[in-house]
């Protein structure tokens, strides 16, 4: 085949009939993405605010997903869960500081993320010894005292 071939030829190749190719400056997708499509972060909130029955204190109460999720972690910290006072910690610091770095910092949030850094091993178990009693959670208040001796 010769290299320079003519390229003058009206159909063929990247070269689709006259009256089926877009017209220039319109879109080949005019309407586009549908409105309301779901995307990840509309699923996830859609699911975390779902509705589930709990049974809490001998009384049944509807609340979301995230609530609940919200609630087993805040309790498993209270047990003693390192794993669930880390992710609560964290979370509080990086609200706190998120609040610290949107508006003028109010002295009590300064001071709540200030202890929150400074918690000491038997601070944290006092904690959550004192979260447990607040809760009436004798079992997790006696397996805090437990891990503490």
């Amino acid at each position: 085949m010769p290299l320079n071939r003519k390229n003058n030829y009206q159909v063929g190749y990247a070269k689709p009939p006259q009256k089926t190719r877009f017209e220039k400056g319109k879109s080949g997708n005019p309407v586009g993405r549908v409105k309301g499509s779901k995307n990840i972060s509309k699923l996830l909130l859609q699911a975390l605010s779902e509705p589930v029955t709990v049974s809490e204190n001998g009384e049944r109460k509807r609340i979301t997903k995230g609530e609940a999720m919200i609630k087993q972690l805040v309790n498993r910290g209270a047990a003693g869960d390192a794993r669930s006072i880390q992710l609560l910690l964290a979370e509080m610091r990086s609200r706190l500081e998120s609040e610290l770095s949107h508006d003028e910092p109010s002295h009590e949030a300064k001071g709540q993320l200030l202890m929150l850094e400074r918690l000491t091993i038997e601070e944290r178990l006092e904690l959550r010894r004192l979260i447990a009693k607040a809760q009436g959670d004798q079992d997790a208040s006696s397996l805090v005292q437990d891990g503490e001796r």
